[in-house]
């Protein structure tokens, strides 16, 4: 299989297109540990970032994600081989198809990855979970392709990324994201040590951005695209009328409604003794 396609300006005009999408169905799209990203990676090595599998939107979230943090390397993803006949722009966006389910296309997909990664311009985005899989579920193995890829690609950069797709206050979920610590595997590095290292790592960036979207603080994230909330109908056009006869500013917000903290009444024994 020859490497795929990747036209740079394909790719960008592509960007802008999910970006507003994104606008359109997302509270916001929120990055944690970007500093994992400074200084930036080594240019001679190219960059392989895993992440876990969570939906239909997962490609879109690494596009705008390299676009943002390596804009000078290029695109590449493996997709379902059955997914890129049906989406055929997709072969000049840095997509190739991918058969898992045989040992020639498991053979063809490690060759074409391989090839890729020579360039060290390269970023190849990869969910070696194969299959859609809940964020809460840490215990999944992932499949070996990405063991054999890190074995034999010593130049190369491994980097986790966590995904997740939360609902807070808004009536919209957002992106929520976070780089773990890049990993560079020396020469004569086994496969099982690669495939233990690539599980640990990506399992423990997901439990650390699962913490922070439980404890939903806004202040531990950086944003590609900020929050905006919006008003929603009858409900938040009240709230508006009766901020305006209050004379109060309007906070389309629902965290503003639903984050204030009601004291609870003092108890004779609060007061001074």
């Amino acid at each position: 299989m020859p490497i795929p396609q990747s036209k740079a300006w394909l790719v960008d005009g592509f960007c802008r297109f999910t970006a507003r999408m994104v606008r359109k169905n997302f509270t916001c799209f929120a990055v944690q540990s970007a500093s994992e990203l400074d200084p930036p990676l080594p240019h001679e090595c190219s960059v392989v970032v895993y992440a876990n599998h969570v939906g239909w939107w997962d490609p879109i979230v690494a596009m705008l994600l390299r676009k943002r943090f390596f804009p000078d390397r290029v695109f590449y993803a493996p997709i379902d081989a059955q997914a890129l006949e049906a989406y055929g722009i997709f072969r000049q966006l840095g997509f190739y198809g991918l058969q898992l389910d045989t040992f020639a296309g498991a053979s063809d997909f490690l060759k074409t990855s391989r090839d890729i990664l020579a360039n060290p311009k390269s970023s190849l985005w990869i969910t070696p979970e194969g299959y859609f899989t809940d964020c809460r579920d840490l215990d999944r193995p992932l499949m070996p392709g990405i063991a054999h890829l890190a074995a034999s690609s010593p130049n190369t950069i491994f980097l986790p990324l966590a995904i997740e797709y939360p609902f807070w206050e808004e009536p919209k979920p957002m992106i929520a994201t976070r780089f773990g610590t890049p990993i560079r595997f020396e020469p004569g590095t086994s496969k099982s040590q690669c495939q233990d290292a690539i599980f640990q790592s990506l399992r423990s960036t997901q439990r650390q951005l699962a913490q922070s979207v439980m404890r939903r603080e806004l202040g531990e994230f950086e944003f590609l695209i900020p929050p905006k909330a919006k008003r929603q109908g009858l409900y938040d056009t009240f709230r508006a009328w009766k901020a305006w006869a209050q004379g109060r500013s309007f906070n389309p917000s629902h965290a503003s409604v639903s984050r204030q903290r009601v004291q609870p009444p003092k108890g004779p024994s609060d007061g001074p003794g």
